[in-house]
């Protein structure tokens, strides 16, 4: 489960001493299914708004222009963002007996396996695939005066051996729980 590729000086200080179980080179930092969801989203909003200003006002003065480019906005940004996910490549990931360890943009992030929900969500073939973790870690949202807790998500896009990682991920998860 380790990439032929060359780990960058930066995560072999990171890691240290400790056994690599599995390396591998996200091809993309979203999973492809999540770029197209943000894409269809940010249509579905300007179809919508556009609907909805066809009906209104067919006008085509400066303030309706203005009006109309504010509320479209939003979806188109949401557009935007989600056909630039698709494009974005992914980040390196190791695991380890004690933790993962994620490399991207320059950044350095390492989690415990304690610090992992038993929530995995994998989809793709038996060797090719994604993978989303949840963290125990996230933030709390209010709406409609309840409090709703958000995890953090570690996704790992279009990757070999995910069936395997998943696998290993979910045995220490488990292992580090009971501890």
């Amino acid at each position: 489960m380790i990439e032929n590729i060359a780990i960058p000086e930066i995560l072999k200080k990171e890691i240290g001493n400790d056994e690599i179980l599995f390396f591998v080179k996200a091809k993309k930092e979203q999973p492809i299914k999540h770029c197209i969801s943000v894409m269809g989203f940010g249509l579905f909003w300007m179809s919508f708004i556009s609907l909805l200003f066809s009906v209104f006002d067919n006008s085509s003065s400066y303030t309706f222009i203005i009006f109309y480019s504010f509320f479209i906005l939003p979806g188109l940004l949401c557009f935007i963002l989600g056909f630039l996910g698709l494009f974005k490549s992914g980040g390196y990931f190791i695991g380890t007996h004690n933790r993962m360890v994620c490399y991207t943009w320059g950044k350095v992030d390492s989690h415990l396996w304690t610090n992992f929900s038993s929530k995995i969500i994998s989809f793709g073939s038996k060797d090719h695939g994604n993978l989303v973790f949840e963290l125990k870690t996230g933030v709390e949202i209010v709406r409609k005066n309840k409090t709703i807790f958000s995890p953090t998500k570690i996704n790992i896009g279009d990757i070999i051996y995910a069936s395997e990682i998943e696998q290993y991920c979910r045995e220490r998860i488990m292992e580090n729980s009971m501890k």
